[in-house]
């Protein structure tokens, strides 16, 4: 990974800095999200033809092919850019949503790499969050 410039902003620092973390190391943890708790019965349904099913949604007026979204990465850094693009294309294949983490850098940087993905995303639904609560904070 190349190394984040001395003058970025605090954000872009900090960007570069989750990157850096999730390839370095194990991140892991002791965090679940609680699905180890459900069991489901296994319910055969043999009167239904597989190709009838549809998991096809529409999100945003965008058509997805199943209810599902490729998420978060940030953006920001170059090779954040690089991985929400790979990230992208995925999406745009398999016919999914993505997220594209948090914005907020383009506050700082309006020219910050990897949010610009239309390109290579031009019919999935793209979705981003403001990180709201910083700004609260001026």
């Amino acid at each position: 990974m190349e190394p984040t410039p001395p003058d970025a902003p605090a954000t872009v620092s900090r960007k570069s800095e989750h990157l850096r973390i999730n390839l370095a190391g194990c991140v892991t943890g002791d965090v679940s999200a609680g699905f180890e708790r459900y069991r489901f019965d296994h319910l055969a349904l043999p009167e239904l033809d597989l190709a009838d099913v549809s998991t096809a949604t529409t999100f945003c007026g965008r058509r997805l092919r199943a209810p599902l979204l490729v998420s978060c990465m940030t953006g920001g850094t170059v090779e954040a850019a690089r991985f929400n693009r790979l990230l992208a294309e995925v999406a745009q294949q398999a016919g999914l949503a993505m997220g594209l983490g948090s914005g907020r850098v383009l506050l700082e940087r309006p020219d910050a790499p990897g949010f610009n993905l239309r390109e290579v995303a031009p019919d999935v639904p793209l979705l981003a969050n403001l990180g709201a609560a910083q700004l609260n904070r001026g």
